[in-house]
């Protein structure tokens, strides 16, 4: 993975004060806190990254395709390869794909950008995922309509929530790993592996509880941009993106205050 986007964070000040908890003994939500306020910049600066802008362009045209008599036209009409009938597997694939594809295109690898692809394909394996009767039972017209059913207000304000949850978990991770993989072992801040997945869970669940605006936004913008435009285009992605990422960094940043 490069470093073209978050490089400069582990160098920084605030990345400092994030080891100094570490090794002082700080509580896990101390340190996470710290993460956010650390990550903040570099967070806000990478919202137009051309991976992640095609992310969210993606996020947001995926359930609006399901909308459609022909799944799989409608998902090639947005620049994602797929048959006819698409199972999840094949759609997470293909997202995939476009995603690597735009890497090339623009010759923009970062760090920010392979974490947001990887946040995509997550979140869709998860919300599709878990609402379908069953992974491999499941029918292509299933996946469709769980699909279908993320294009309505609820579902699209819950599905954007979990993207970006994923996102900011997964950033501050990237950088936190480099420094937890040496804190774990007897004698050290996290004595056994259970303790370190404590971790984990606590940086998730602040990744979620910071991207609650999200949820409150999202379906309203949604409802009006598609009333607008008829459909999200890279410029709409592009808005949506940057204001999604500045009001998240906005409650990390309250929450920091109030955990750090």
């Amino acid at each position: 993975m490069g470093h073209n986007t978050l490089g400069v964070l582990p160098r920084s000040r605030h990345w400092q004060d994030v080891v100094r908890l570490l090794d002082a003994g700080a509580a896990d939500s101390e340190v996470v806190a710290a993460s956010a306020r650390a990550a903040e910049k570099d967070m806000l600066a990478a919202a137009d990254d051309p991976v992640f802008v095609e992310a969210v362009r993606l996020l947001l045209n995926i359930p609006l395709a399901a909308r459609s008599d022909d799944f799989g036209q409608a998902l090639r009409n947005i620049g994602l390869p797929v048959h006819h009938r698409p199972e999840l597997l094949d759609l997470v694939a293909a997202v995939a794909e476009r995603l690597d594809a735009v890497r090339r295109e623009t010759r923009t690898r970062s760090d920010f950008g392979e974490i947001a692809a990887r946040a995509l394909t997550s979140t869709l394996t998860i919300a599709i995922g878990d609402a379908l009767p069953g992974l491999f039972g499941a029918t292509p017209d299933d996946v469709q309509a769980v699909a279908r059913k993320m294009s309505w207000a609820k579902g699209i304000s819950g599905f954007s929530r979990e993207f970006f949850g994923t996102l900011v978990s997964g950033t501050l991770s990237y950088w936190l790993d480099r420094t937890l993989a040496l804190q774990v072992g007897e004698g050290r801040r996290f004595p056994t592996t259970t303790d370190r997945n404590a971790f984990d869970r606590e940086l998730d669940q602040y990744s979620s509880e910071a991207t609650r605006i999200i949820k409150e936004f999202s379906s309203g913008w949604y409802g009006k941009t598609l009333h607008r435009e008829g459909g999200f285009r890279t410029k709409d992605a592009t808005i949506f993106g940057a204001v999604a990422m500045k009001k998240t960094v906005a409650e990390l940043r309250a929450r920091s205050m109030i955990d750090g």
